[in-house]
């Protein structure tokens, strides 16, 4: 399937649209989720799409990996 086609059938409008859930760059809400594993017959899951966010924000955003440190009480 093309990223196009995929798009189509997910109802996602343009190719780029769904390209930014398949590199992790945007996170699919629960419904989308489903549509996902339905249309590739499960052989996309939700741990992938996890694992690929994930992936994309320690490559982008790494600070959201940073823990903030905890001001000591005075």
């Amino acid at each position: 399937m093309t990223l196009a086609s995929c798009a189509l059938r997910l109802g996602v409008g343009h190719a780029r649209n769904f390209q930014k859930y398949e590199t992790g760059e945007n996170r699919p809400d629960a419904p989308m989720i489903d549509r996902i594993i339905e249309m590739t017959g499960g052989a996309v899951t939700l741990q992938d799409m996890h694992e690929v966010r994930l992936e994309w924000l320690r490559e982008h955003k790494p600070d959201v990996f940073i823990i903030p440190a905890i001001a000591a009480a005075g």
